[in-house]
């Protein structure tokens, strides 16, 4: 099936395109899908959205203002567009939706400009890519007439889907845990109802295979997106510097057998300083872009981690190909940096190469590493197969240390998971990976955590010598956090622990303010208020084409962002970024003409500088023009937004099965949230947070202080404000919205309560 997204995306052109080449670049056959296509270039006509030009060709029609968005909708029925263009959301009523759900990619004419607050209004006009063709539902019978229709689980898509397929009317009286994954067949429009059929149906509890498959299935992640048969390109040798005789090791923390490769590391003494060799599996080199393979990992996106082992992103063929194999020669991209004895990065050089790596270093070498006193002339058993390379290891740990302090690139705080089997692969760190705006706190006994300060320098790094050769390059964009939200955060962790030394009446940033709870037993309290205020990470494009003005924001300092990289084992922006680079080090000219004698090395830092004549030829040029567009980072954002969201979606559940084994027990809690409605504590063993609502807290009125995060009785002046421990009961976990509900268990023996000794003011903000 064709979106209306892929013709607008083949339009646009200002020479236009015939019909007959729009059917062909769109590789439709069949006389249906033609018929098809012709049908939606004459809706796209009348709505102007496309026009002909210059005797019968199609383009864009980009002069009536049309924008191009995002739905996304609440529960409470509120629908917003969120622009492409980062411009201001767009508010949509319910009946200038035209049937678009949320997620779903459209094109909107604003009706009403932005007046002082509020929002501007508009209507959809055109929907160009449906984000839901499989959704889970409820079935729910018709009493009267008898027909089974099914309901949307996810409550901002309130629609109903008639189903095509029968379905036995006793079975859902009788299979009540049971939810179904709905195909979707046709969509619904004017008065008509979507329709779809029922591909499976999936249990509720059916253990941690079948809570994977219910995540899965909410989430819109295919298992079964199918590998083309194309086998990976041999890399041919000639021309890579060969560095077999480096001892490189692997530093490797996931135990399952399918987890991602990761780069190999090397490092030694260098006047001073330190050299230190990054060694990553190259893709890139083994797919041809724009085909069939490269396809499929665009499709696939991102690896998926299910909690103890992974969703491939790499076809099985191409992961055999490029995985490091102990005490082989293996293809690589490799990047040589010389640093200081201050961490600074003083020189650096990339190089396509062949490694021969001879360990792998694990977190059990590193405790043992950890634990052995720096007197100590004997080595622990632990550590006798890393003999000979034990000077390499102490290297590399001494430099990841400067390295990390000096990283200014990302911030960096406790991440609590359950300590579950099930959950055994989140816990370790993902090199260079920020799913939250934020990344894993620095773990000297996390061999990933090591990798993880290497990728982020390294991707830093490329992004540098990127700018300096002006190419194309997918980078990591972070927004700013409000001054006032680290000022409020301020506030509150100075009520909390006023031992805090932190100055709020200058300037203030986060690292700052995270560096003062270091010392703090509040320190897991005031981090969870900082995950609240960092705003998410994006991927961006750098420079949409050679001769385009479209640089970097001004305000973005260009030395912070990180080009993804190293670890093309877990995305496709690592592999389209290691593409570029592979371009400039195959492909690119390094000299002016064929008869100078004079080369330059175009992986060299600062090599640019003596770079004045084209550095790639017409043909390769055009090629990475093609492949860098908007539209490729606007598929990658939403594949993140799906790998998050199931990440997020399967420490909850896990943490919510947990709590279904206690329902009905007392248990230790903290308050880590406090709110209007209630407060939510976190139960000390399960890392899970529940909601004790306002209205089980029967003995008085409680008024909500939100710049004090506190509730307050009216009566009695009790209060409950963030880190004060309390005793709960579980009532009730519902799996499918991840929700734990808690009663606060109260000691019927005191008849007095004690007032917290704490000043209150006389207003509240809210009532409860």
């Amino acid at each position: 099936m064709t979106s209306v997204l892929k013709i607008l995306e083949s339009l646009e052109r200002d020479d236009g395109l015939e019909v007959s080449k729009l059917e062909k670049s769109l590789k439709l056959t069949k006389k249906l899908d033609r018929d098809n296509l012709h049908i939606a270039i004459k809706a796209l006509s009348k709505l102007g959205i496309v026009q002909y030009i210059n005797d019968e060709k199609l383009t864009v029609n980009n002069g009536l203002g049309f924008i191009k968005g995002r739905i996304r909708c609440s529960s409470k029925g509120y629908c917003f567009v969120v622009r492409d263009d980062q411009g201001e959301d767009i508010y949509i009523r319910e009946d200038n939706l035209n049937n678009a759900w949320h997620g779903d990619s459209v094109i909107v004419l604003i009706t009403k400009p932005a007046v002082k607050r509020r929002a501007p209004e508009g209507s959809i006009q055109c929907i160009l890519h449906r984000y839901n063709d499989t959704l889970l539902a409820k079935l729910e019978s018709n009493k009267s007439t008898g027909e089974v229709k099914a309901y949307p689980l996810d409550d901002r898509i309130p629609v109903i889907i008639d189903l095509e397929n029968g379905f036995d009317n006793k079975k859902i009286q009788e299979e009540k845990d049971l939810v179904y994954e709905i195909k979707i067949s046709n969509y619904p429009i004017a008065q008509f109802n979507a329709k779809g059929s029922i591909i499976r149906e999936l249990s509720i509890n059916a253990g941690e295979e079948g809570d994977i498959e219910l995540l899965l299935s909410k989430n819109n992640i295919s298992r079964n997106i199918i590998a083309p048969k194309v086998a990976p390109k041999k890399i041919n040798l000639k021309g890579r510097e060969d560095l077999t005789t480096q001892p490189s090791l692997l530093f490797e923390s996931w135990e399952s057998s399918n987890s991602p490769s990761l780069p190999a590391l090397f490092a030694q003494p260098n006047e001073g300083g330190t050299r230190i060799w990054i060694h990553s599996p190259t893709v890139s080199e083994r797919i041809n872009m724009g085909g069939k393979l490269d396809q499929f990992l665009k499709d696939r996106g991102e690896a998926i981690c299910l909690g103890n082992n992974w969703l491939d992103f790499l076809s099985e063929s191409l992961r055999s190909a490029s995985e490091f194999k102990l005490n082989e020669v293996n293809e690589a991209i490799s990047l040589m940096i010389d640093i200081n004895s201050n961490g600074n990065i003083t020189d650096w050089k990339f190089t396509t190469s062949i490694i021969c790596p001879v360990k792998i270093i694990t977190p059990k070498h590193l405790k043992a590493i950890n634990n052995r006193k720096v007197t100590s002339k004997s080595i622990p058993i632990a550590l006798k197969p890393l003999k000979d390379n034990l000077e390499v290891i102490y290297t590399i740990i001494h430099s990841s240390k400067l390295i990390n302090n000096n990283n200014i690139t990302s911030i960096k705080l406790d991440e609590q998971i359950p300590n579950l089997e099930r959950l055994s692969e989140l816990k370790k760190a993902i090199p260079g990976r920020d799913f939250h705006g934020w990344s894993k706190t620095y773990d000297i006994c996390d061999s990933q955590s090591i990798v993880d300060v290497y990728v982020r320098l390294s991707n830093n790094i490329l992004a540098k010598h990127l700018i300096g050769y002006k190419l194309p390059f997918i980078y990591k964009e972070r927004e700013q956090i409000d001054t006032t939200s680290i000022n409020d955060l301020t506030k509150s962790a100075l009520a909390l622990d006023n031992n805090i030394n932190v100055n709020i009446d200058g300037n203030i940033t986060i690292s700052q303010v995270i560096s003062s709870f270091e010392s703090s037993n509040q320190k897991k309290i005031l981090h969870k208020l900082i995950k609240h205020i960092i705003p998410g990470i994006h991927l961006k494009l750098y420079k949409e084409n050679f001769h385009s003005e479209n640089n970097l924001d001004d305000n973005i300092n260009t030395s912070n962002i990180e080009s993804p990289w190293c670890c093309p084992t877990l995305n496709y922006w690592n592999v389209f970024n290691q593409f570029i680079l592979t371009s400039l080090l195959n492909d690119g000219k390094n000299k002016p003409s064929s008869r100078s004698k004079h080369i330059i090395e175009l992986g060299k830092k600062d090599s640019w500088k003596e770079v004045n004549w084209d550095i790639f030829p017409s043909k390769i040029e055009e090629n990475i023009i093609t492949h860098s567009n908007i539209n490729l980072i606007q598929a990658l954002n939403e594949i993140r937004k799906k790998s998050k969201s199931f990440r997020n979606n399967i420490i909850s559940i896990a943490q919510c099965r947990e709590a279904q084994r206690i329902i009905g027990k007392e248990v230790e809690a903290i308050i880590t949230g406090v709110q209007s409605y209630g407060f939510f504590a976190e139960i000390d063993d399960l890392t899970s947070e529940g909601l004790v609502h306002v209205s089980t807290l029967g003995d008085d009125w409680y008024e909500y202080r939100s710049r004090q995060n506190l509730l307050v009785g009216r009566k009695y002046k009790k209060t409950y404000q963030l880190a004060q421990k309390v005793n709960v009961k579980v009532l009730k976990v519902d799996i499918l919205k991840n929700q734990i509900d808690l009663e606060l268990v109260k000691d019927e023996d005191k008849e007095s309560i004690k007032t917290n000794d704490i000043s209150i003011d006389n207003d509240s903000d809210n009532l409860s």
